[in-house]
Formats: C-alpha cells, sequence, structure tokens
C-alpha cells in the first residue's frame, strides 16, 4: 500500500511536469514582439516656458507629463476600440491562434475567461507595454501577437493615432485657453478706454493738455523774462551814467525792469509756491491727479496689448501641430517569438513542482511516523 502511494505520487509528478513542458514546448501560442521607441516633441515649449518655471520645474517634467498621458491613452480602451475595429482583436483573442488555456470564450466556466470588455482590455495590456525613460525622454512602445506582422502594423498604428489625439488634446486645450484670452481682451480693451475716456475729461474739466507742459512753458517764458531783466538791467546802468534818472527815457527803462521783475516774481511764485499759496496747491493737485491717470491710462493700455499679443498668438497655435511623435527606433517585424521563454518556464515548472513533491513527501512521512 505504501508502496503503491509513493508511485502513486511520482507517477502525478512526472505526468504534471511531463504535460507542463509539453505544454509549453508544443501547445502555448509563441508571441512575436515588434518594438518602436518615440519622442514626444512639443514645439511650443521653449516659447511658453518662463525663465522662473525654467528654474522652478525640473527640466524633463514636461516631457514626463506628456509621456504618462500618452501611456494612459494607449492602454485605454479608446486605443482598443480603435485597434480592435482595424485589427479584429476581440476575435483573435477568441481564436485558435491562441492556446486554450488564455483563450477567451463563452462556454469558459471560468469569469476570467469570459470575452467581456474587461477581459478584452486586460488582455490586450498584457500584451502591450509602454515604458518610459527618464534620461533619454523616450517612450518604448511593445506589442506582442502570435502574427509578426500583425505586432508590427498594431505598433505602427498606436503611433499614428497617438500623435492624432495628442495634437487633438493640445487643440482642444489651445481652445479654451483662446475662449478666456477672448473674454479677457474684451476686458481690458473696456478698462483702457474707460481710463483713456477719463483723462481726456480731466483735460477738458480744467482746460489743460498736460500740468507738465504749462510748467514746462512757464520755465521757458521764465528763462526768456530773466534774461530780458539782466539785459535791461546792463543797458539801464550803461545809461546811468550820463543820463539823469528822471529822464522819461530812464523812467520808461525803469518801468519796463520792474513790470519784468514782477512778471518774473509771479510765475516763480506760481512754480515754487508756498504752503499759504492756493494756486501752488492746485497745480500740485492737478499734477498729481493727471499723473496718476496718465500711468493708469499706460497701465491699461500695456495689459491689453500684452492679452491682444497673447490672443493673436494663440489663434496661430490653435491649427498648428505643436505636439509631434518623434519616431527614434522604427517598428521591425520580429522573425523569432520572444514569448515563451520555454527554457526558463520549464525550468520554473519542474523547481515548483520539485518543491511541491518534496513538501507531499515530507507530510506523508510525517503521517507515517505519527501512526508508528
Amino acid at each position: 500500500m505504501r508502496f503503491l502511494k509513493k508511485n502513486l505520487l511520482k507517477f502525478m509528478f512526472f505526468s504534471i511536469l511531463s504535460y507542463s513542458i509539453y505544454y509549453i514546448f508544443f501547445i502555448q501560442t509563441e508571441k512575436y514582439v515588434s518594438k518602436s521607441v518615440v519622442m514626444i516633441k512639443d514645439l511650443s515649449q521653449g516659447q511658453s516656458t518662463s525663465a522662473l518655471g525654467a528654474l522652478l520645474l525640473p527640466a524633463n517634467s514636461k516631457s514626463m507629463t506628456d509621456a504618462k498621458l500618452l501611456e494612459i491613452y494607449i492602454k485605454s480602451s479608446d486605443m482598443f476600440k480603435i485597434l480592435d475595429k482595424d485589427f479584429n482583436l476581440t476575435r483573435y483573442y477568441q481564436s485558435d491562434s491562441i492556446d486554450y488555456l488564455h483563450r477567451l470564450s463563452d462556454n469558459s466556466p471560468l469569469p476570467n475567461l469570459k470575452p467581456t470588455n474587461k477581459n478584452l482590455i486586460d488582455r490586450y495590456n498584457k500584451d502591450l507595454k509602454v515604458i518610459y525613460d527618464e534620461a533619454s525622454t523616450t517612450t518604448t512602445i511593445e506589442f506582442a501577437h502570435a502574427n509578426s506582422k500583425r505586432a508590427k502594423d498594431i505598433v505602427n498604428k498606436i503611433i499614428f493615432q497617438s500623435s492624432k489625439t495628442l495634437n487633438y488634446l493640445e487643440n482642444e486645450n489651445t481652445k479654451i485657453i483662446l475662449k478666456f484670452l477672448e473674454k479677457q481682451e474684451k476686458e481690458k480693451h473696456k478698462l483702457f478706454i474707460e481710463s483713456l475716456e477719463e483723462l481726456l475729461a480731466y483735460q477738458n474739466k480744467n482746460k489743460t493738455f498736460d500740468p507738465k507742459v504749462d510748467i514746462e512753458v512757464k520755465n521757458k517764458i521764465l528763462a526768456d523774462l530773466e534774461s530780458q531783466l539782466i539785459k535791461k538791467n546792463v543797458e539801464y546802468n550803461n545809461k546811468a551814467q550820463y543820463l539823469n534818472a528822471t529822464t522819461p527815457e530812464m523812467k520808461l527803462l525803469k518801468g519796463n525792469i520792474d513790470y519784468i521783475q514782477k512778471s518774473i516774481n509771479k510765475i516763480k511764485s506760481q512754480l515754487i509756491g508756498n504752503s499759504h499759496n492756493k494756486q501752488q496747491k492746485e497745480l500740485n493737485i492737478n499734477m498729481t491727479n493727471f499723473m496718476l491717470l496718465e500711468n493708469r491710462v499706460e497701465f491699461n493700455k500695456k495689459l491689453y496689448i500684452q492679452t491682444l499679443t497673447k490672443l493673436e498668438e494663440t489663434k496661430v497655435l490653435i491649427n498648428q501641430n505643436r505636439k509631434n511623435l518623434i519616431v527614434v527606433i522604427n517598428a521591425k517585424e520580429s522573425d523569432s517569438y520572444t514569448y515563451p521563454n520555454k527554457i526558463k518556464d520549464s525550468v520554473s515548472i519542474f523547481i515548483i513542482l520539485s518543491f511541491l513533491y518534496g513538501i507531499v513527501g515530507l507530510i506523508f512521512m510525517i503521517i507515517k511516523d505519527h501512526k508508528d
């Protein structure tokens, strides 16, 4: 009886091992892998990144973000539907091309072998590999298929569709930005016009073009008057050497000098003034108010120009393909299968079964010793 049990255990061990090796070498589906290496090139990245952003953000952060978004899309049900339409992956995963242990079937009692959308996408993702290399900012796309040509065609389709989707998403994002900028442009234009109208109203109310110009004009007049005063004084002193101060000519010259001096004093009082000079206070207030209004107009003008410039740039970019998938290594048709690794899998099965055989044998020995 013990002999039969021992031989039965060995028979089961060798039977399972033999069938497993036979399955691996002669039944399990041989899959061919096609691989391509791509890089996402953002044509607008150099223009859109500010100097501060370049200092704060890692050099490859934008590329990594784009690559991760690309990976999510490639593994999504949307991509599977597109590939299924062109390459009928649903039928492929239920066909004789796939061995019966991995084939999806309506008749299978196991839920994970039913041809549901979830199981189909899971099988698609098992055959797919998307690997991002941060150092080179490249993305490797691999796909395994029972047909080597079909594997290559699927990789090329993934790249083509990903490039289209990248630009579609970018353009949709740009349209959102465009709507925001159009709204901003209207608001900034309204602010600019309102500030300009306020400045014009102030000029009309105070009957002045620019208080600074008024001051410049008065300074020029003051300089001319001071020059005339010097000339008149020189003339008066020269004539005083041979004419009496009571003569009509000397009185007239003296009157001109006094009038020029009064005019100079009046203009200086307006320009320099003092704490009790009402006219000077009004001039200072006018100057301050005018400068505030003028600066507001200039500020709103700059904001409007910046918004308008950004709006025009966005309008130009909206129909451009700014993000492109540059193919670094083209997908090629494999001349030999990649999966399964038959030698490695066979050795692994042998080690596992040997381990189980040892455990079961040990259990039998313990039971035998316990009975004895």
